[in-house]
């Protein structure tokens, strides 16, 4: 037996479809009545026209990934399947404004419901971070809506303020996030304020809430789903278009881009994929921004053999030079870089002390290995010097490689408007007031 459910957007009705919440999928719209405020990971071929398979992929993509890290014993303790958990949550996040109803249950009111300004129950994430039991019939909690692989949970603070927990696999991606961090502060980036701790006998790291209460973000792998119309080489440029036609100012996302493939290659960061770096919209005025920097867990040689720490080429992400990704690319990526008058090169120098600083507090990382990181930190700082050189002063080879790709970019830019359908103005448009 199928459902009608209304798609909300904070107070605004956005969409209605049919539901079959035994299956948990969607089987069609039924009537679209907000089209600008649609999720972008609904649209089909690039157009916001949702179909069943794409809402289904939208409502899905919002619970607990089956490959997070302690959901399995949770589950087997006595916890309901994430579909179930997410469909009895009505989908309430503090990644977004958007939620979802039974059309008839006009009584539920985003004021009395959402986390941003409501407590919530934060049985089901002490259970979710530790694999242990839980036997809370309660859903009222973001942590049904919170991505990732790493253990994570939603606390709320004495003040109020919503805080993300999270842990690590090796114990060291708490230190690397607050390494990041602390590089960004010495080189002006934008970005996530993260703080190490202990929380249930396990080293982790912790966040404030990146959003207001009329944000949402918008990840990137739902932005490049709908703009993805070029070869892995042009990934940079079809993202900095993307960005643009939802309103992103071409300086701001020109700037965002630079900072993490800076950072990420400095750190030597292996993760930065398309849900790791996206966008911040305000629901009501659709103006949007680059999302500061976060989730850089995954760097410093992070769970490597020290036989393998070097300043050698590997695989990086999320620009790519071939479909797999496979091919080392972590230099071609670096020479992406496009402004390096932003960065102050002299700064590279303090960079091994901080990573030495904050790694020696973990006592689970020999000595050893933190002086292994350092030393190739400061060989490292070297290579970034000559790949900023080889930019200013390029060889006629690399010169023409650029100007390849200069003319890459100023082409998009030439034919945005012309390749823009009607929505897709219509949100740059809104996005851009």
């Amino acid at each position: 037996m199928t459902e009608r459910r209304m798609l909300m957007c904070r107070e605004f009705p956005v969409m209605t479809f049919e539901f079959f919440p035994y299956g948990g999928y969607a089987l069609y719209p039924t009537e679209i009545i907000d089209q600008k405020r649609l999720p972008l990971g609904m649209y089909v071929n690039g157009r916001p026209e949702p179909d069943g398979e794409s809402i289904t992929a939208w409502w899905r993509s919002r619970g607990i990934p089956a490959t997070r890290d302690g959901l399995r014993s949770a589950i087997g303790t006595g916890m309901r399947p994430p579909a179930d958990l997410l469909d009895r949550s009505l989908g309430l996040s503090l990644s977004d404004q958007y939620w979802v109803r039974p059309v008839d249950r006009d009584d539920l009111k985003w004021e009395d419901l959402n986390f941003f300004h409501h407590d919530f129950d934060e049985r089901i994430g002490r259970a979710l971070f530790t694999g242990g039991s839980s036997q809370v019939g309660d859903v009222n909690t973001p942590d049904i809506t919170s991505a990732g692989d790493l253990p994570k949970r939603w606390i709320i603070q004495p003040d109020g303020t919503r805080t993300l927990i999270k842990g690590g696999r090796t114990g060291q991606e708490p230190d690397n996030e607050r390494i990041a961090g602390l590089v960004c502060d010495l080189f002006g980036m934008d970005h996530v304020d993260y703080h190490v701790g202990i929380l249930q006998d396990r080293r982790v790291c912790a966040c404030n809430e990146m959003l207001t209460d009329r944000e949402e973000l918008i990840p990137g792998g739902q932005i490049m789903k709908i703009f993805r119309n070029g070869t892995p080489r042009e990934g940079r440029a079809i993202w900095e278009d993307a960005c643009e036609r939802l309103g992103v100012p071409r300086a701001a996302s020109r700037r965002a881009t630079d900072d993490f493939l800076f950072l990420d290659f400095l750190l030597r960061n292996t993760d930065r994929h398309y849900n790791n770096f996206g966008i911040i919209r305000d629901v009501e005025t659709l103006r949007a921004r680059p999302a500061p920097i976060f989730d850089t867990g995954m760097c410093l040689w992070n769970g490597l053999d020290p036989v393998v720490i070097s300043n050698d080429d590997y695989a990086a992400k999320p620009f790519r030079l071939d479909d797999g990704g496979d091919r080392p690319n972590a230099y071609w990526q670096l020479s992406l870089i496009r402004e390096w008058d932003h960065y102050d090169l002299g700064l590279l120098d303090s960079v091994p002390d901080i990573v030495h600083d904050q790694l020696a507090l973990n006592r689970r990382i020999p000595s050893d290995i933190v002086s292994l990181i350092c030393s190739t930190l400061r060989k490292r700082a070297e290579l970034i010097r000559k790949a900023r050189d080889r930019s200013v002063i390029p060889s006629p080879s690399a010169r023409r490689g650029m100007d390849e790709f200069r003319s890459l970019l100023d082409s998009r830019t030439r034919d945005l408007e012309s390749s823009a359908g009607p929505a897709m103005n219509a949100a740059r448009r809104h996005g851009g007031r």
